[in-house]
């Protein structure tokens, strides 16, 4: 019994230290996988070469373009989107 209950417990805790992992994403990101795909690839956004200023500029067309990214949301898509070159 008290194996049992101790497997459990170990199980549930190794269970939500995954999750954390899994679920502690930038902000950012789960909108960019939605936003950018609908058009072309993750990869097309994640190997492009650009600085700050660059990624604010294509952003900017890309909204203009039809990207479903909310004034609210245009802050953490920056902050993820300057994150990939780092």
């Amino acid at each position: 019994m008290m194996k049992s209950i101790a497997f459990s417990v170990s199980s549930i805790f190794l269970f939500a230290l995954c999750a954390e992992t899994v679920f502690a994403q930038p902000a950012g990101k789960a909108i960019v996988d939605n936003a950018c795909t609908t058009c072309h690839g993750i990869k097309k956004v994640t190997d492009a070469k650009k600085n700050a200023a660059e990624w604010e500029i294509t952003l900017d067309r890309m909204i203009k373009k039809g990207a479903k990214v909310k004034p609210q949301e245009r802050a953490a898509v920056l902050q993820y989107l300057k994150t990939l070159n780092q």
